[in-house]
C-alpha cells in the first residue's frame, strides 16, 4: 500500500488532485490517498508520527503557505518525501532548504506527477528487499537499500554496505543481472553500484553520498548519467 497525503485549502483542488492520482497507469502498488482541508490535521499526523510515502502540498491561496507547511512536516520527519504546487519562484528556490522532492507549477502538469509517483513507488518497493550471501562468518542478511557496492576481488567479491564490508564467492556478471532491475548498475569492469549512493559524477569519478570515489568506465559514463536523469537522483 503506497500512502499518499494531500492538503490544500481548496476543495475542489483536493478533488483535482486525487483524480488526478488515480489515473496513474498501471501502479504496482495500491494507492491509498487521504485529503486533508486545510493543515492541522495533517500536521497532528505527522506529530503522532504517521508516516506517507508522499505528501503533496497544493497551491493554497496565502502567499508562500505551503512552503511554510512543508518547513513544519519536515521538523517531525526528516526523510518523507514532500511535494508542493506554487507559482512562486521563490518557493521553488527556498524549496531546496527543506528539501522538497519536487515543486511543480499551478497547474500542475499531470504527466510529470505520474513519472515521480512511478520512481517513488519502484524506490519504495526496492528498499524493502533484502540482499542475502554466505561467506565463512555464516548467512548474511541485508537491506538492499544498505548495500553501497560491489566491488572485484580475484574470485571473490567485496560487499561495501552502510554496516561494514564482506567477502564472498561471486561474479560481477551475475550480480549484474540480479540486481539491474533494483537500480544498481555495472559502472566498471570492478564495480557494480547501487545508484540510489551516487552523490556526483565528474569525469571518469563517481563519488558516493558517503565520501567514497570509485573509477568510472568511459563506455559506462553516458548510460550511468542517463539512468541518474531518468531517476532524478543526480
Amino acid at each position: 500500500m503506497f500512502h499518499i497525503a494531500i492538503c490544500d485549502s481548496n476543495p475542489q483542488i483536493l478533488t483535482q488532485l486525487t483524480d488526478n492520482i488515480l489515473k496513474l497507469p498501471n501502479p504496482s502498488d495500491v494507492l491509498s490517498i487521504h485529503t486533508f482541508l486545510g493543515e492541522q490535521a495533517l500536521l497532528r499526523d505527522c506529530r503522532q508520527g504517521c508516516c506517507y510515502n508522499l505528501v503533496l502540498l497544493g497551491p493554497f491561496q496565502q502567499d508562500h503557505r505551503n512552503l511554510a507547511l512543508a518547513r513544519k512536516i519536515r521538523s517531525f520527519d526528516p526523510q518523507m518525501p514532500i511535494s508542493l504546487i506554487s507559482n512562486s519562484f521563490q518557493d521553488s528556490l527556498a524549496g531546496y532548504e527543506v528539501p522538497l522532492y519536487r515543486c511543480y507549477p499551478h497547474p500542475f502538469p499531470p504527466r510529470i506527477l505520474h513519472r515521480d509517483l512511478q520512481e517513488l513507488i519502484r524506490k519504495r518497493r526496492n528498499s524493502c528487499y533484502t540482499f542475502v550471501f554466505s561467506n565463512w562468518q555464516g548467512l548474511h542478511r541485508f537491506p538492499l537499500k544498505d548495500v553501497i557496492y560491489f566491488k572485484a576481488l580475484g574470485a571473490r567479491i567485496q560487499v561495501v554496505t552502510a554496516l561494514g564490508n564482506y567477502e564472498y564467492r561471486e561474479t560481477l556478471g551475475g550480480l549484474e543481472k540480479q540486481l539491474g532491475r533494483f537500480n544498481f548498475m555495472r559502472i566498471h569492469r570492478s564495480y557494480v553500484l547501487n545508484l540510489q549512493w551516487v552523490r556526483n559524477v565528474w569525469g571518469r569519478e563517481v563519488t558516493l553520498l558517503n565520501g567514497s570515489v570509485l573509477p568510472l568506465s568511459k563506455h559506462r559514463s553516458r548510460e550511468l548519467r542517463e539512468s541518474l536523469k531518468r531517476q532524478n537522483i543526480e
